[in-house]
C-alpha cells in the first residue's frame, strides 16, 4: 500500500486525485490547496505529488520541503524534467538532498515525460547511431483552463505576443530544452545550443471559450513554437508543438510523429492519431507513474532512468 499525497487542487491535481483513489492499494491525501501546502508537503507520504506551477524555481522550496519530510516527490512542472538544464547548482543540492534521505525526484507528465524524451529513446534503440531526431506535435488546447491558456499565449495581438515572448511572460508549451537533455544526457552527447521560435496562431473569426475568455479576431488562437538542439555544429534534434483551441475550425487534426532521419534520409516515422490528449495523457501518464518513482534509485531521476508507465490494478 502507497500513501499518496497530492499538493495542487487545479485540473490535474484534481483529475490525478481521482484516478488514484480508484487503486486499491493506494490512500489518497488532497488534493491541497495552497493555503494547505505544510499539510501537502509535511505528510510524511510514500509519495508527494506536486502539481501546481511550469518553473523549476517556483517549487524547489516545495520539493525540499517534501524531501526533508521522507517523502519521494514526483511534480508536473515541465522545467523539473531536467533541471540541470535550468539551474545545475540547485539541482544538485536537491539530488543530494534525495540521496541523504533515500528517497527519489522525479518530473514527468507527456511532455516532457513520454512523447519527446522516452518515446524517442526507445525508437533509437532500433536505430542506426548517428540519427537525427524531428518530433512534431499537433495538440487541441481548448480543453486548458484560462491562466494555462494566457501562459501558452491566447488572446494576444501579433505586437503584444512578441511583446510578451520578449518579456518571457508567454513560454508557449514549455519543457523541449529538457525533454532534449534527457535524450542527449541518455546517450552522452552535449547540446550546444538550442535555437526556439515562438509564433502566434492568428485567428480569422472571434472563437469563444466558455467559462474562460473569448479570442477576438486577429488574436493569436494558439502557438506555432520550434525548438532546435545543435550537437557538434548542426542540427540535432527539432521539436515542434502546434497548438491551437479550435482545430476542426481550422481543419487540422490533433497528431503526434517522431522521424528520425539517417544522412538527411527519413529512417523510421512513427504517428499516433489522434495525437495523445496533453490533459486526458499529463494526468495519467502522473497517476500511472506512483510505482515507477517509488521503485526509482534515490536521488533526483530522469524518465531515461525509470522503468515505463502503466496502469495498476484498478476498481471502476
Amino acid at each position: 500500500m502507497a500513501t499518496i499525497s497530492i499538493y495542487g487542487a487545479g485540473q490535474l491535481g484534481n483529475s490525478t486525485a481521482e484516478l488514484l483513489r480508484k487503486v486499491p492499494d493506494h490512500v489518497v491525501y488532497g488534493p491541497f490547496r495552497r493555503d494547505e501546502r505544510n499539510k501537502a508537503l509535511n505528510s510524511g507520504a510514500d509519495l508527494v505529488i506536486i502539481a501546481t506551477t511550469t518553473k523549476f524555481r517556483d517549487v524547489v522550496n516545495d520539493i525540499r520541503q517534501a524531501v526533508e519530510h521522507g517523502s519521494h516527490v514526483l511534480v508536473s512542472s515541465e522545467e523539473c524534467a531536467f533541471p540541470w538544464a535550468v539551474d545545475s547548482v540547485l539541482a544538485d543540492e536537491l539530488d543530494r538532498l534525495a540521496l541523504a534521505n533515500k528517497v527519489s525526484i522525479a518530473g514527468c507528465g507527456v511532455n516532457p515525460g513520454l512523447i519527446f524524451d522516452s518515446l524517442v529513446l526507445t525508437l533509437l534503440g532500433a536505430a542506426p547511431r548517428g540519427c537525427t531526431i524531428a518530433v512534431r506535435r499537433t495538440v487541441n488546447i481548448s480543453g486548458f483552463g484560462a491562466t494555462v491558456l494566457r501562459r501558452i499565449g491566447v488572446g494576444k495581438t501579433l505586437q503584444a505576443f512578441q511583446d510578451a515572448v520578449a518579456r518571457e511572460e508567454i513560454l508557449g508549451h514549455a519543457g523541449f530544452p529538457q525533454s532534449m537533455a534527457v535524450v542527449a544526457s541518455a546517450m552522452g552527447l552535449k547540446i550546444e545550443r538550442i535555437e526556439k521560435e515562438l509564433l502566434p496562431i492568428l485567428t480569422e473569426d472571434k472563437i469563444d471559450l466558455p467559462g474562460r475568455f473569448p479570442v477576438a479576431k486577429s488574436e493569436s488562437a494558439g502557438v506555432n513554437q520550434t525548438y532546435t538542439a545543435f550537437v557538434d555544429g548542426k542540427p540535432w534534434f527539432t521539436s515542434h508543438f502546434y497548438g491551437h483551441v479550435d482545430l476542426p475550425g481550422i481543419d487540422k487534426s490533433a497528431m503526434d510523429e517522431i522521424e528520425l532521419s539517417l544522412n538527411g534520409k527519413t529512417f523510421q516515422t512513427i504517428q499516433l492519431k489522434p495525437g495523445i490528449g496533453s490533459q486526458v495523457g499529463s494526468q495519467n501518464m502522473v497517476a500511472n507513474s506512483v510505482v515507477r518513482i517509488l521503485k526509482a534509485r534515490d536521488g533526483w531521476v530522469t524518465t531515461a532512468d525509470l522503468q515505463p508507465a502503466y496502469p495498476e490494478n484498478f476498481r471502476n
